[in-house]
């Protein structure tokens, strides 16, 4: 137990040291705010108690500095009688409790004491909150300066209550970077909720985020909160937001825009406090150009953009991604250097979930030992690229503009049918059709 005083008069100052030492309290002392202010950034204390009125510094200013660098100290404010409606002000600003002179050795010592239980609650309150973000931040790893400047990003934004937009192929992890900026937030310890926009009918989307009252339809035979109220504090991640049905976007927006809703049926809106967090693999801008999303919505979300490394982008991660999935499953393999090798110079147009699931299929099927590259799957024995003139030129390459040469030469091959190309190069149909939205190729 430590407690700062704050005192212009020594005489006053001494009594209470004495007082506070006879109890065994640790104590310290400063003549003015400017000292004690100077003794807060070289120790920690459990109180803070200061005079109301000083020469230099009032105690008002020393609380209203004391309440930004010190939020978990109490502050007990001892205040003349006459000057009760400043100790009052004071109170509202958050001090813990005032004394007015002269006072009973009691009333210090008690108040003193609860402000220390006070503290120590505070304090282990921080650590229970510092606890719940670690527990519930997802697993993420990586060494890459793509990785590096993804997460710094995420958590630069994750303490404000600013909208953000993930953007990034399918397959990346948004999700994920959804959860971490959730759990790095203020929001920790409140819900977050997920609504896949793609997965929802479009005649139930209202009712499944808005909520709806009992007899507002046929089927409505009991209140529903709906995922917005389910998200009251917290964070509702909105996936996929580009397949929202216009017909919802302008409710959605008024949410935004108001903070409230207004369940189907209600005939009064309801204030809400929910921060969002929406994430696509689709061009919303150019979608707002050709009027398949609300350009007012596409800018209300697009706050802070926040864009996901296709895994082509994260080689150096790929070692640390495969260890990771392989413990995930339960697997004792290892990786020879061979077949790392393999996996990290693979083509990834699925990126993670595609790398995931190979980890995955290699666990069932090896079990345990060594990986070698005989045991990869099918699609790593074959040697395509070998028929490719792979002479690098000197100057710079666009890999860019080598991925879309591909994907226009195999649309060519088979006549403009993108399912056949898309199967030919290896790529999930709704990534070769990402590709093409991406490289703006009809």
């Amino acid at each position: 137990m430590s407690v700062l005083l704050i005192e212009d008069n020594t005489s006053l100052a001494k009594l209470i040291q004495m007082l506070l030492t006879s109890e065994e309290i640790d104590n310290s002392w400063a003549p003015n705010g400017f000292e004690g202010l100077k003794m807060l950034e070289d120790k920690d204390f459990d109180v803070l108690i200061t005079d109301i009125r000083m020469p230099g510094m009032s105690g008002n200013e020393v609380l209203e500095k004391v309440s930004k660098s010190h939020p978990d100290l109490p502050v007990i404010i001892i205040t003349a009688h006459g000057n009760i409606p400043d100790a009052v002000a004071a109170i509202r600003n958050g001090a813990y409790n005032y004394i007015t002179k002269p006072f009973e050795n009691d009333d210090l010592l008690n108040s003193v004491n609860k402000a220390i239980e006070v503290c120590h609650m505070r304090r282990e309150n921080i650590k229970l909150k510092n606890y719940l973000r670690q527990s519930i931040a997802p697993k993420l790893v990586g060494k890459s300066e793509a990785f590096r400047k993804l997460i710094q990003m995420a958590d630069t934004v994750a303490p404000t209550d600013a909208p953000v937009l993930i953007l990034g192929e399918s397959g990346t992890g948004k999700e994920l970077i959804a959860r971490q900026i959730h759990s790095q937030s203020n929001r920790a310890d409140k819900p977050f909720i997920t609504v896949n926009c793609a997965a929802v009918p479009e005649g139930l989307f209202e009712s499944e985020l808005f909520g709806h009252k009992k007899g507002s339809f046929t089927s409505a035979d009991r209140d529903y909160k709906g995922k917005i109220l389910e998200a009251e504090g917290g964070t509702l991640f909105l996936d996929e937001i580009g397949e929202l049905p216009l017909s919802i976007q302008v409710k959605l927006l008024r949410f935004l825009q108001e903070s409230e809703i207004q369940p189907v049926g209600a005939s009064v809106p309801v204030k809400v406090n929910v921060r969002v967090v929406a994430a696509t693999n689709r061009n919303l801008k150019k979608m707002s150009e050709t009027g398949d999303f609300r350009e007012d919505l596409y800018y209300r979300l697009n706050v802070f953009p926040v864009e996901v490394p296709p895994l082509a982008q994260r080689k150096d991660d790929i070692k640390e991604l495969v260890e990771l999935f392989a413990a995930k499953y339960g697997s004792k393999i290892t990786f020879s250097k061979e077949a790392m090798n393999k996996l990290i110079n693979h083509n990834w147009t699925g990126n993670i979930r595609e790398l995931e699931n190979t980890v995955y299929r290699i666990c069932i099927l090896r079990g345990t030992g060594e990986v070698q590259p005989e045991d990869l799957p099918s699609e790593f024995s074959g040697n395509m690229v070998a028929c490719l003139d792979m002479n690098l030129p000197d100057d710079e390459l666009n890999l860019e503009e080598l991925e879309k040469s591909f994907i226009v030469k195999a649309l060519n091959k088979f006549d403009g049918n993108k399912s056949k190309a898309a199967k030919y190069l290896c790529m999930p149909r709704h990534v070769f059709l990402y590709r093409l939205e991406k490289y703006g190729i009809n």
